[in-house]
């Protein structure tokens, strides 16, 4: 199939007739974008079971959500998320000033400051869920990092563990991004009873966090997530209404869920592939915990993993490709986007382009330091998005990966499971290391 493009048509990603490129999408839909942005430039059409869209990528589609976030809308993506709730409109949604004072309402449950604050409470909920694990027994990682998250994030955000809840909340919020974000199932899969369970629960677990503060709320105001969200919705339910407030409750516990969990995976997995930079990590660790739990300013210490952390988000980003509609005529590599196209933009295919980074499908740690500061180059390390709509959470999640594994270092002595295991990426519905497992196999004192 012929990828030269016309005057006016981006060129064509490979495929063959019909079902054009859909064996490599579902194969890795991402690295498929990544390599074609390196063999066709930063505009090219993707071809799929008779479907057409085209896709952005390059540095410059990175400046440019931040330098014209008006010309970028994800309005229709996640419509049909908060709808499944009950209500018309979220965060991931709004733009402009709306967007701005709806993340002032989130922001401090979702900082880099909230875990810095709370390091000991942390550190506790971690080490309880470690020390639950029996020594030997396998461990599926993205599972258990899943487990971990949503007790750190419920806790910042809801001082609550989702307990009993969170199998459910798992269920329900896997399920909704794999028709409407992602698009693995069909539509029906919402009518199944599994998944009206689990969204039954899901909502009587938000109601009763939000209902629960609003009993117990503190008589000096402070900056809380829930007290945010019950002032708004009752104040100026036009802007937020009971149902998207509950839905809100429950972001700490979904927010991390298909995101930090899996990074937090994928660095566990690289970690073991590199006995000495483990072993550098775990001196580290060692070090920042010798006088108790780690402080802000061991934090800024913590060279080995910061560097481990993002060399992970490199090659297995939070957000690596954001799907988008135009909200006006858009140029951008000579070629024109028109107004209510839909289409991809591929944010994190720098990260594996030899134009920025040196061997950039190898991991290598020493490329975010000096001399070579690879990732500091203007548009070329996006993994949490870019522009306004960038990771309401991003520092909070670089610290979050860092000190979870910074505190299994310490405490524990772990191995792969399967010995032998292959890296095998998967979908489900964000990237995922298919089948990769640990086990514990002693306690560190």
């Amino acid at each position: 199939m012929s990828t030269t493009p016309s005057a006016n048509t981006p060129p064509l990603a490979p495929g063959l007739p019909f079902v054009g490129s859909i064996l490599a999408l579902s194969n890795d839909a991402q690295d498929f974008f990544y390599t074609q942005y390196r063999k066709l430039g930063p505009v090219f059409r993707v071809r799929a079971l008779g479907n057409e869209f085209k896709v952005l990528a390059g540095p410059e589609i990175n400046m440019l959500m931040g330098t014209q976030p008006d010309a970028f809308s994800a309005w229709d993506t996640w419509e049909p998320v908060v709808q499944d709730f009950g209500g018309k409109k979220t965060i991931t949604m709004l733009d402009g000033p709306e967007h701005a004072r709806m993340r002032r309402l989130m922001r401090k449950s979702f900082s880099r400051e909230a875990l810095v604050s709370n390091v000991p409470q942390v550190v506790a909920l971690i080490t309880e869920l470690i020390q639950q694990q029996e020594l030997g027994q396998r461990i599926p990682a993205a599972r258990f990092m899943q487990q971990i998250t949503a007790n750190i994030l419920g806790v910042l955000s809801n001082d609550r563990v989702p307990g009993e809840y969170f199998d459910d909340i798992v269920t329900w919020w896997t399920m909704l991004l794999e028709v409407h974000v992602s698009h693995l199932k069909p539509a029906s899969t919402l009518q199944s009873a599994r998944y009206q369970h689990a969204h039954q629960r899901a909502k009587e677990f938000a109601s009763l966090v939000f209902e629960e503060r609003k009993k117990n709320r503190p008589e000096i105001d402070e900056d809380n997530l829930l007290d945010n969200l019950a002032d708004t919705s009752s104040q100026d339910p036009d802007f937020l209404s009971h149902d998207e407030a509950l839905f809100l409750t429950l972001a700490g516990y979904f927010a991390g869920l298909d995101t930090v969990a899996n990074v937090s995976s994928f660095m566990l997995y690289e970690l073991l592939q590199h006995p000495d930079i483990l072993a550098e990590a775990r001196a580290e660790a060692d070090r920042v915990f010798a006088e108790g739990v780690p402080t802000p300013e061991s934090f800024r210490s913590m060279h080995t993993l910061h560097v481990v952390a993002q060399e992970t988000l490199r090659l297995y980003p939070i957000a690596g490709v954001l799907p988008r509609k135009a909200l006006r005529d858009l140029e951008y590599g000579g070629y024109v986007i028109k107004k209510d196209e839909h289409f991809m933009i591929a944010n994190a295919a720098p990260h594996f382009s030899p134009e920025f980074y040196k061997d950039p499908y190898k991991f290598d740690i020493d490329r975010y330091r000096e001399p070579r500061n690879e990732h500091k180059k203007r548009g070329a390390f996006a993994p949490f998005g870019a522009g306004p709509h960038t990771c309401l959470g991003a520092g909070l999640a670089e610290v979050q990966i860092m000190l979870v594994v910074a505190t299994m270092l310490r405490y524990t002595e772990f191995t792969m499971d399967p010995a032998n295991y292959k890296l095998k990426k998967a979908y489900s519905p964000s990237m995922t290391p298919k089948g990769f497992g640990i086990k514990f196999n002693a306690w560190r004192s």
